[in-house]
């Protein structure tokens, strides 16, 4: 079975850049815009990665703080998406512990070896 990536991304562009490095790696991929989405898909899909950006409607570190908490993280870990600009934020997100922080504008070959990491060191 494919295992599933869950990208919480409100910038339509970087989005479809994920999509189209994913298409064909073998990777489910499923795609949202906001926070409220994610919570509106989890119960249902669930994922192995969570790939989520921070900049969001809401705080996307009080989202993954409280996916967290309910110990409703994916299996492999949450990628915290970051603008590299912003310093502060980088600082806290890494303070959170996620499995892995990748700066925006993406890299998307820095992103595929974050994914592949986590799902490998999973198995």
């Amino acid at each position: 079975m494919d295992e599933k990536i869950l990208l919480v991304e409100d910038e339509a562009g970087a989005a479809q850049n994920v999509k189209m490095e994913l298409d064909g790696s073998g990777y489910e991929l499923r795609w949202v815009r906001s926070v409220r989405e994610a919570r509106a898909l989890l119960p249902q899909y669930q994922p192995d990665v969570l790939l989520l950006d921070l900049t969001l409607e809401v705080d996307g570190l009080e989202f993954f703080q409280g996916l967290r908490q309910a110990g409703r993280e994916p299996d492999a870990g949450t990628v915290l998406l970051v603008d590299d600009r912003n310093t502060a934020l980088r600082e806290r997100a890494h303070q959170m512990g996620p499995a892995a922080v990748v700066t925006k504008p993406l890299q998307v070959g820095v992103l595929m070896a974050a994914i592949s990491d986590l799902l490998n060191f999973r198995e």
